[in-house]
């Protein structure tokens, strides 16, 4: 088990030119912020307890990896702290906006996300 909490730096990781937007994937790594300006949201990824299955073992679950973050729209109001099962996490909400992929990377350092907004 491993728990790792860092501060706050501004960055983040996309494959296109631009900042990411609904539908795109998008990583952030720990510690760090990622902003989608076309929906006034900022999302950060703060600490994660990794329980996963390391890489070439065999266990009898993928385990859990449980991280913490939290979701700001500025305009609306202060910083929402959450917390979800990435091993889980599509389709999971938060903010009115739905989790369709989640991928941490073996090290726990980065997490991949692709966000659409919720139904509800």
């Amino acid at each position: 088990m491993r728990l790792v909490l860092f501060g706050l730096v501004l960055v983040f990781l996309n494959a296109s030119c631009g900042p990411p937007a609904l539908g795109d994937a998008f990583t952030v790594r720990l510690g760090s912020w990622a902003m989608l300006p076309d929906e006034d949201l900022r999302l950060a990824y703060l600490a994660v307890l990794d329980e996963r299955c390391p890489k070439g073992e065999i266990c009898a679950s993928a385990g859990r990896a449980i991280v913490t973050m939290s979701y700001a729209l500025p305009s609306a109001g202060p910083a929402v702290s959450f917390t979800m099962d990435v091993v889980k996490a599509e389709g999971d909400t938060f903010g009115g906006y739905r989790v369709d992929y989640a991928d941490l990377s073996p090290s726990s350092d980065f997490l991949t996300l692709r966000l659409s907004r919720s139904a509800t």
